[in-house]
């Protein structure tokens, strides 16, 4: 694959990655932070989850069709393939990843007629909330089979595919959510009135998280044990540094987050302002690690394991 290609298919991926991880999980917080926020908290809360859920939802169409169309280019004879109709028909139906990119794109075009149709009634422990949220992680699960994941031997194949969609999902439940947890912590250090609320909320958030870090761990297991299998030690590729680049700064999330449960969601009840202003600090310190992480996945997406 050519520079140019490489740099425009990990962009769109990052971008992709990006915007389903914001979508969903900021939709799915109000399914797990089930206790109302007390106004005015409750409305600048909702009105900072629905700028993030309409930015999303813009730049998650535009880059699966940037990460199509740079995929379709790279395979056939650069960007005039796209005007050839019979390789464009092959690709699409006579190749197995092109019927499952139409199904991307089918679940692409549902979801954002629900996110434009419903928009008012987002987010909120709701159907249409809860269907944008289905779509969304129908898309995360689906991602596998356009991956590297697609090329293994079928009886590996299925497993794998599992194993990617719980690593994906988990990792989109937590850093998505951290989202909405920033803008409450971001709330809760100017009034007062939110700080039980905030606790509440990171109560139930480290919970889920725990869930999520448990299924990012068994995904990661089920994903790496292929590649593991064919590990040439005395010739490591760049997609072998790149992944222990995204071990190192998962385990720095990981050490962040048990400061914010055990340490610093504790002090909210005796100092709850040094203990807002550090959770604060801390969420988006582990949002500009997760951009990183996101980014090395994206490398990874496009780089070979074998070089």
């Amino acid at each position: 694959m050519s520079d140019p290609f490489f740099a425009i298919l990990m962009l769109a991926r990052w971008s992709q990655f990006l915007s389903l991880f914001v979508l969903f999980g900021v939709l799915l917080f109000p399914f797990y932070v089930t206790r109302a926020a007390p106004a005015p908290c409750g409305e600048r809360l909702a009105s900072a989850m629905r700028r993030a859920i309409a930015f999303a939802g813009a730049v998650q169409p535009l880059s699966i069709l940037a990460w199509l169309a740079t995929s379709m280019a790279s395979m056939g004879d650069g960007w005039t393939s796209l005007r050839d109709a019979d390789f464009v028909k092959a690709f699409f139906l006579e190749a197995g990843f092109g019927r499952l990119w139409l199904t991307r794109l089918l679940l692409t075009a549902l979801l954002l007629g629900v996110l434009v149709g419903t928009r008012r009634s987002l987010p909120a422990r709701n159907l249409p909330t809860a269907v944008a949220l289905v779509l969304a992680g129908a898309l995360l699960f689906t991602q596998a089979g356009v991956g590297h994941p697609a090329g293994l031997r079928p009886h590996e194949r299925l497993l794998v595919f599992g194993g990617y969609a719980l690593h994906l999902l988990g990792a989109a439940a937590w850093i998505g959510g951290l989202l909405p947890l920033r803008a409450l912590l971001a709330q809760a250090k100017h009034d007062d009135r939110a700080h039980d609320y905030a606790q509440f909320a990171l109560g139930r958030f480290a919970t889920m998280a725990s869930v999520a870090v448990a299924l990012v761990l068994l995904g990661a297991a089920i994903n790496m044990r292929p590649q593991i299998a064919t590990l040439n030690v005395s010739d490591l590729s760049s997609w072998w540094w790149a992944a222990g680049s995204k071990a190192v700064l998962f385990g720095a999330l990981i050490a962040i987050a048990y400061r914010n449960r055990f340490v610093l969601t504790p002090l909210l009840a005796t100092q709850p302002k040094k203990a807002v202003t550090n959770l604060l600090r801390n969420v988006m310190i582990d949002q500009g690690l997760a951009v990183v992480v996101l980014a090395v996945a994206a490398f990874m997406g496009v780089a070979s394991p074998t070089g």
